[in-house]
């Protein structure tokens, strides 16, 4: 069996696989005149010798495809070095099935890593202030997905705002994107995206879906987290939401990919992924193709979770009218202000106030600062050195009466703050 590890090109086999690249650009690329440019550009460049010596397939893949980005501004053209992905697709199109029929052929043939990765879905977890944090680094076919997602929204249906981290997410399938959206609007028919395709000459509509196993959240605040890595499927989610005023983005603008891709067989062993289609919104009656989606708050993408948090956290408090979740949420607050912007625990302070208060015990092991309770450690953060937190449910500060040291503890769930001495044990 051939090692394709150390599989080498020749010359004649690049002209081979340039001519058959070529080929296919001009047959299926969404749009004519430039397949046929782009085409006419790798020819050239065959001719003059521009490809000639270059042995490493890899450096291949690298190099055409950023010609073709280069001359077509369509940051959806890659050419890939993938023998297995072009075996399976031969092997799909022995048995009849057409690489253009089935939509999701080539998420199939890596399924059991998909699902191993759990479809790309990172995280579902509340944030302080009972905010619903979820992040994916790809938008899998609902078909396969829908679960998982539905999962991630039902442990988060009590939340008060939405965050959807897709910093670093390259895209996916349509599908995925309207089944999100729809947890997000009132339960109608709505248009998200029409999608023309030169394949069939015919119009895809991406709408939403009628029926959502859960509850739909189409009032709460919902941000969206974006990166220049925020591309195709996750730029289509992000302009939607932000085209319907339903979402306010934070963090970079995006990469600028919107038109969708069809993966064929270059040969035997290349892929090209090669843009079939383009896409048009229903009410800018435009797309992101080489604009990208520009946030509504532009921030590195590194802070954008912070700033995001900060702003679900002002809608939020507007509009609570309960006393206790009102404390509960500022509570929440002051301790995100500190996680975000911890300064360094001043040491000296705290030396002058270890020691056992009652069930808690302040400490300084190898430098860094503890409140202990039950044999457990928890570590001390600040963001002044004069009130301090161990998480979101518990802050601290210090008091001096009657020339002792007074711990005073405050706990979220409770309203009651308790006032401990030092050396007074249960």
């Amino acid at each position: 069996m051939e090692n394709e590890n150390k599989f080498v090109l020749d010359d004649n086999q690049i002209e081979d696989i340039i001519k058959d690249l070529s080929k296919k650009i001009e047959n299926y690329y969404v749009f004519p005149e430039t397949g046929e440019k782009i085409s006419q550009f790798l020819l050239d460049k065959l001719k003059q010798g521009s490809y000639n010596g270059i042995k490493d397939p890899t450096s291949l893949e690298r190099i055409i495809s950023n010609d073709m980005v280069d001359v077509s501004d369509d940051k959806h053209f890659y050419l890939e070095y993938d023998p297995l992905m072009v075996q399976t697709l031969m092997e799909e199109m022995k048995n009849g099935v057409s690489v253009f029929d089935d939509d999701y052929i080539e998420f199939k043939i890596s399924l059991r890593s998909e699902q191993y990765r759990n479809y790309h879905i990172i995280k579902a977890e509340r944030l302080p202030g009972n905010i619903g944090y979820i992040k994916l680094n790809d938008f899998p076919p609902a078909e396969f997905a829908g679960d998982v997602i539905t999962g991630a929204f039902k442990l988060l249906t009590n939340s008060h705002a939405f965050i959807f981290d897709i910093r670093n997410n390259g895209g996916g399938y349509p599908s995925l994107v309207s089944f999100m959206i729809s947890h997000l609007i009132e339960p109608s028919s709505k248009l998200l995206t029409s999608i023309y395709e030169r394949k069939t000459d015919s119009i895809f509509q991406n709408w939403t879906v009628p029926y959502i196993s859960g509850k739909r959240f189409p009032n709460i605040p919902v941000y969206i987290l974006t990166s220049q890595r925020t591309a195709s499927g996750a730029e289509e989610f992000a302009y939607v939401l932000k085209m319907m005023g339903r979402a306010t983005i934070v963090g970079e603008n995006t990469r600028g990919a919107a038109n969708p891709v069809d993966i064929l067989p270059v040969l035997d062993r290349f892929v090209i992924w090669l843009p079939i289609g383009t896409p048009t919104n229903p009410i800018s009656k435009d797309n992101w193709e080489g604009k990208g989606v520009f946030p509504d708050y532009e921030i590195k993408q590194e802070k954008a979770l912070e700033k995001a948090h900060m702003l679900a956290f002002d809608a939020i408090s507007k509009n609570i009218d309960d006393e206790e979740i009102q404390r509960m949420v500022q509570f929440e607050y002051e301790y995100c202000k500190a996680m975000y912007n911890p300064i360094k625990v001043e040491l000296k302070i705290l030396k002058e106030c270890e020691g056992q208060y009652e069930r808690y015990k302040i400490s300084i092991i190898d430098d860094v600062a503890y409140l202990e309770r039950s044999d457990l450690k928890h570590r001390i953060i600040t963001k002044d050195n004069k009130t301090f937190f161990t998480d979101e449910t518990l802050k601290f500060w210090f008091e001096e009466e009657n020339n002792e040291k007074v711990l005073i503890i405050e706990r979220r769930d409770f309203p009651t703050v308790l006032k401990l001495t030092r050396g007074k044990n249960n």
